[in-house]
């Protein structure tokens, strides 16, 4: 088990409680958050792994939080703000705690996705939705990105994935202290 030191628990869970509640109430998790957070995450990590490893850390930190969840918001599954909390998290927790992070976070958005699809009974639609999202990622590129209203599968409403990265990162903090 890894240890999270002091300030950056309290940080990342600071952080993530403030994006959670924006997400839930806005739809939307503000810049000025994630950009007070990489701007703190620096000089933690400078503190915590000291001068050499704590800004690399910084740096792959954040790009692995960022880059893990990129390929959402390229298929449109997340929004912008969801892949730039993560990349703050990831400044804050280092590359391995970012990487932990995204995998508890992704599983726990799957989670959070099926009681939403399962609460509105629409369990047909949303699985209609996936497998209309894996065939028009399989046919060419070209043509889906021309129309893609047209190929868009059935909406079966949004999710805060903010709720998931908060609490994926809340129990990646607790299972490595």
């Amino acid at each position: 088990m890894n240890t999270v030191l002091f300030p950056t628990g309290p940080c990342v869970l600071a952080l993530v409680v403030a994006a959670m509640s924006y997400d839930l109430h806005a739809r939307r998790i503000p810049n000025w958050l994630v950009a007070v957070a990489l701007i703190a995450a620096l000089p933690i990590q400078i503190v915590a792994n000291g001068l050499p490893i704590g800004p690399v850390w910084w740096v792959t930190g954040a790009l692995t939080g960022g880059l893990l969840l990129l390929p959402g918001y390229l298929l449109r599954m997340l929004g912008a703000g969801d892949v730039k909390l993560m990349a703050a998290v990831g400044a804050l927790l280092g590359p391995h705690g970012a990487f932990e992070a995204v995998l508890v976070a992704t599983a726990v958005g799957g989670v959070l996705g099926l009681f939403a699809i399962l609460r509105k009974r629409r369990l047909r639609k949303g699985v209609a939705g996936a497998m209309s999202m894996l065939i028009t990622m399989s046919a060419d590129g070209d043509a889906t990105r021309a129309e893609p209203e047209r190929n868009a599968g059935p909406n079966i409403g949004s999710l805060p994935y903010g709720v998931a990265i908060a609490i994926g990162s809340v129990i990646t903090l607790l299972v490595n202290t």
